[in-house]
């Protein structure tokens, strides 16, 4: 399998297993031949693997070593991977943590910013273990744009942007959008909702680079939208 197939269909494998798994589980979806190729054996460990792997994916993706187990993702947020797990009306149990590729005081660190933003709930069950929820949209809006005093985080300065990249290419990436006006985060993200919203812009999903990844909006279905176009263009 060429280098360029193996980071395909990594990107793949790992697109459906929320962005990330265990580099052992990834092993047993090589085909004979890719392991051969790789000079990856039946008995190797995962920090072994992930080492032949890292020498063919040129950095596209992240190897996370945790106690005895080695994870491989995607470029993206430690608090996306833990956003798209959770559920409006299924319980995320804390103990399932273990099995990410995050550290227990990333994974604590990570919730209270979470529910300190209003996108996750805190609800004890009778024997007083912690259970977590995604915020329920209709009952928590997205937080609406604040401008400062200055108004540097306006629709105007949005469009102004969007106009200086679009050079009549209809599209727009949205890694290069974020980068060029270079707001906070959620800000950023909370602008695409609100034009969003009333329909001023449209987000589509698109390949990107696996650099660009972390820089790309994901909706509330964890959707990873690369591109925006403006309407009535």
């Amino acid at each position: 399998m060429a280098e360029n197939n193996i980071v395909d269909f990594i990107q793949k494998t790992l697109d459906k297993n929320k962005g990330f798994m265990k580099v052992l589980s990834l092993k047993k979806l090589l085909s004979a031949e890719t392991k051969r190729e790789l000079g990856i054996k039946g008995n190797d460990f995962g920090k072994i693997v992930a080492k032949k792997l890292e020498q063919v994916t040129e950095n596209r993706f992240i190897f996370t070593r945790k106690g005895n187990v080695t994870f491989i993702s995607v470029p993206i947020e430690p608090s996306d991977i833990v956003m798209s797990l959770l559920s409006e009306d299924k319980a995320f149990d804390t103990r399932v943590a273990s099995r990410l590729p995050i550290t227990k005081p990333q994974f604590s660190a990570i919730i209270n910013e979470l529910v300190e933003k209003g996108l996750v709930t805190l609800r004890l069950d009778d024997k007083m273990r912690a259970r977590i929820f995604k915020a329920s949209a209709k009952k928590k809006p997205a937080a609406p744009v604040k401008p400062t005093a200055s108004g540097e985080y306006t629709p105007e300065k949005f469009r102004e942007a969007f106009d200086d990249l679009n050079k009549e290419r209809i599209f727009v990436s949205i890694p290069e959008l974020r980068r060029k006006l270079d707001w906070p985060r959620e800000v950023f993200d909370n602008m695409l909702r609100d034009l969003r919203s009333k329909r001023v812009i449209q987000l589509h999903e698109s390949n990107v680079n696996p650099d660009d990844v972390k820089d790309c909006f994901f909706d509330e279905n964890k959707v990873r939208m690369g591109l925006v176009t403006w309407n009535g263009r």
